[in-house]
């Protein structure tokens, strides 16, 4: 493998790094949101934040900030950014296994869109 080969292949691996992340961070805040009784006050949130779920998620998200600000060095933004939208993807098909959440043909349908979106957006 050239280095140059090994730049291209660790720039992809931090921007799948990155997008991995957002979705792990997105489903433990989910979780951690439906096993406590957040509400509009200080107290609420605050005790909120520092449940094991809420936490977890929110370190997870500050990691994958810090992964991105790598990714924004080696991708265009204009490319970078647009990618994030495969997250979307991610949650709804992880939603449907974890949470039990349906798929319907509308979200199969706003899917395939942001993959070929993507897909073109690497062309």
């Amino acid at each position: 493998m050239t280095f140059d080969t090994f730049i291209t292949v660790m720039k992809y691996l931090l921007l799948t790094a990155s997008l991995i992340l957002v979705v792990v961070g997105q489903l433990l805040l989910k979780k951690g949101v439906l096993s406590t009784t957040l509400s509009p006050n200080l107290t609420s949130i605050f005790k909120t934040i520092f449940t094991p779920y809420i936490f977890s998620g929110l370190a997870t998200y500050g990691l994958s900030a810090v992964i991105w600000l790598f990714v924004l060095q080696k991708f265009p933004l204009s490319i970078a950014y647009p990618t994030l939208s495969l997250t979307y993807v991610l949650i709804v098909i992880l939603s449907f296994f974890v949470f039990n959440e349906p798929i319907t043909y509308t979200k199969v349908v706003g899917m395939i869109l942001i993959i070929f979106g993507v897909y073109f957006l690497f062309k």
